[in-house]
């Protein structure tokens, strides 16, 4: 019987042991399933900081790009503005050493033939090649067209003469018109000794 006592007892404090064990052991997990909850939420705590930074960091790099692109289109806008300021000067300074001066021309000359007097009337345009405003050379006359007839029509071959005057400058000058005056008409009229305009 002491054996079955002794035996009873054994297995009374084997129960016992297991059970303090099992709940040492039961406090334990919890413990650590507590510790490993407590980790999950700090690492969650952590990825929501490391995103909220990122995202904090992204507005501050876009930001950041977009000054830059503000400062880089004001850059260009000013080296395009110093350009264009440039090259004007240029031309301005070159339209003012180079110029021509393009005039409408008419010219009218007389001649008896039997009893009635005949007009050959001319117009075009004359052109002198100005430096500093001063004449390089003589100046030049193109005939656009010549006319014979009996009456002289002073207004309309002005017209005329302008009209040619428009096109030659239009076709010889094109995008250069700045370096072309155009000054006032020069109309001729030799036989009579009259003359308007300059030569």
């Amino acid at each position: 019987m002491e054996y079955l006592v002794g035996l009873a007892a054994l297995l009374v404090g084997a129960a016992i042991g297991a059970a303090i064990a099992w709940g040492v052991l039961r406090t334990r997990i919890d413990a650590v399933r507590r510790e490993k909850d407590e980790q999950t939420e700090q690492v969650r705590d952590l990825e929501k900081q490391l995103h909220s930074k990122e995202c904090e960091f992204l507005d501050r790099l876009t930001a950041q790009k977009r000054e830059l692109m503000a400062a880089q289109e004001e850059h260009l806008s000013e080296a395009v503005a110093k350009a264009r300021e440039a090259q004007r000067s240029e031309l301005e300074l070159q339209s003012k050493l180079f110029s021509v001066k393009v005039s409408p021309y008419v010219e009218s000359s007389e001649s008896r033939v039997l009893m009635r007097t005949r007009l050959r009337n001319v117009w075009g345009y004359q052109y002198q090649l100005l430096v500093n405003g001063i004449p390089a050379f003589a100046p030049h006359v193109v005939q656009e067209r010549v006319q014979n007839s009996y009456t002289f029509d002073q207004d309309k071959l002005i017209e005329l003469a302008r009209e040619a005057t428009q096109a030659a400058v239009q076709l010889y000058a094109g995008g250069a018109s700045q370096f072309v005056e155009i000054a006032s008409p020069i109309v001729r009229q030799l036989g009579r000794g009259k003359q308007r305009g300059d030569a």
